[in-house]
C-alpha cells in the first residue's frame, strides 16, 4: 500500500507539475508565435489599451491552449473582471440582460461581428471583427439595426451628453466666482463640481453609450441636477452671509 500511495503521490505532483508548467507559460511565446501568423492582430494589440505590463494574453484567453481562448476572450465576464464601471451601465442596459439571461447559448466561437447574438457581448462592439483594436464606433449597431435607426440614436445620445455639459460649466462657473472672492464653502463647491465631472457626467456618457436607462436618468441626468443645485446652494449661503 505505501508504494501505491507513493506511486500516486508522484503522478498527482506530475499532474499539478504539468498544468503550473503550462499555466505559467511566457507572453513571449504566445507573441512569437502569433506574430508570425498573424502579425498585424499582434501589431493592433500593441497599439491598443490592453498593452500593459498588468496584463497578459492569458489575462484575456486563459490558459486553455485548445482553440477555445479566442471565444473564451469574447465572454462578458472577462472584461468586466477589470472594467468595473463599465459592467453596472452594460448589465442594466437591454443588451445586458438579454446577454445576461443568454449567455451560456451565446454563440462565442465565431468571430465578432457577424450578428450571430441576440445581444452584442463587450468584444462585439468594442472589438468589432475580430480585432484588438478598441472602438467606439457605430458600424457594430448597424450588423443588427437600420442606419437611421442607428443616425438617431447617435445624435440623441451626443445631444444628451451636450446637456450633460453644459450644467458642469455652469457649475464651474459658479465655482470660479467662489474661488475668485474668497467666499465660504469654496472647497466644498470644487470637491462636488470634480465629482459631477468625474462621476455622474461619465455616467451619462456610459448610459448613453450602453443604452443603460439607470446611468442616463438615475446615476446620470437627475444627479448632475442635484450637484449643481447644492453648488448654487452654497453660492447662495455665501452671499446672505455677506
Amino acid at each position: 500500500m505505501k508504494w501505491l500511495s507513493g506511486m500516486m503521490g508522484c503522478i498527482v505532483i506530475g499532474i499539478i507539475g504539468f498544468d503550473v508548467e503550462a499555466a505559467t507559460e511566457s507572453m513571449t511565446d504566445c507573441i512569437a508565435c502569433h506574430r508570425e501568423r498573424n502579425p498585424i492582430l499582434i501589431a493592433e494589440w500593441e497599439q491598443s489599451g490592453h498593452h500593459r505590463p498588468a496584463l497578459d494574453c492569458q489575462t484575456c484567453h486563459g490558459t486553455r491552449h485548445d482553440g477555445t481562448m479566442a471565444a473564451h476572450s469574447r465572454r462578458n465576464e472577462v472584461c468586466m473582471a477589470c472594467h468595473a464601471r463599465e459592467r453596472q451601465s452594460y448589465t442594466l442596459s437591454k443588451h445586458g440582460v438579454i446577454a445576461l439571461m443568454e449567455g451560456e447559448r451565446m454563440a462565442y466561437p465565431p468571430p465578432s461581428g457577424n450578428g450571430e447574438a441576440r445581444a452584442p457581448t463587450c468584444a462585439y462592439c468594442h472589438m468589432h471583427r475580430n480585432t484588438h483594436r478598441m472602438t467606439s464606433t457605430a458600424t457594430p449597431c448597424q450588423d443588427c439595426h437600420s442606419p437611421r435607426f442607428v443616425d438617431t440614436w447617435f445624435t440623441s445620445g451626443r445631444k444628451m451628453i451636450a446637456i450633460g455639459a453644459m450644467k458642469v460649466r455652469e457649475a464651474e462657473a459658479v465655482v470660479h466666482r467662489l474661488v475668485r472672492e474668497r467666499m465660504e464653502g469654496a472647497f466644498k463647491a470644487r470637491r462636488i463640481h470634480e465629482i459631477m465631472t468625474r462621476d455622474h457626467l461619465g455616467r451619462v456618457r456610459l448610459g448613453v453609450g450602453h443604452q443603460s436607462p439607470d446611468d442616463q436618468w438615475w446615476h446620470g441626468q437627475p444627479a448632475l441636477d442635484g450637484d449643481l443645485l447644492r453648488i448654487k446652494s452654497i453660492l447662495h449661503d455665501a452671499l446672505v452671509k455677506r
